[in-house]
């Protein structure tokens, strides 16, 4: 009896932790990869080394872990995302000449109802999309 008291104790007591873990992260998914060619065309890009890739999010700096967007630094979240609006983050960073920047955006659909919420990350002509739950 004591067995399965302690058994139902440890699952009571870390089921809300798992809940509140994924409640601040989203965990994600490159499914396409594309770029803008140079006649304003949407190249996608087939069989890349992108797709397939997964990628953490947190969703109160907006800080970005995987090997896709590791790089990215400063994280500015825009919007944190609800019923009604994206989750949208933003990355502005000095290109090498002082004249220039780079400017990268994410953007993770939280209204769409279930668990799964596409995303689209810009970065130049770069364009990534996927799954992020």
């Amino acid at each position: 009896m004591n067995y399965l008291f302690n058994i139902l104790s440890v699952i009571i007591l870390t089921s809300p932790l798992q809940v509140l873990a994924d409640s601040k992260i989203y965990q994600c998914e490159v499914m396409s990869d594309a770029h803008i060619k140079n006649d304003g065309s949407l190249e996608i890009l087939q069989n890349n080394s992108r797709i397939g890739q997964k990628f953490t999010v947190m969703k109160k700096t907006g800080e970005v872990f995987g090997d896709v967007m590791d790089a990215l630094k400063n994280p500015k979240v825009l919007a944190s995302g609800s019923e009604k609006n994206a989750f949208k983050v933003l990355w502005v960073q000095k290109a090498a000449s002082k004249s220039g920047v780079f400017v990268d955006y994410l953007n993770i659909d939280e209204f769409v109802k279930g668990k799964q919420k596409p995303f689209g990350f810009f970065s130049g002509s770069l364009l990534l999309t996927g799954i992020c739950e």
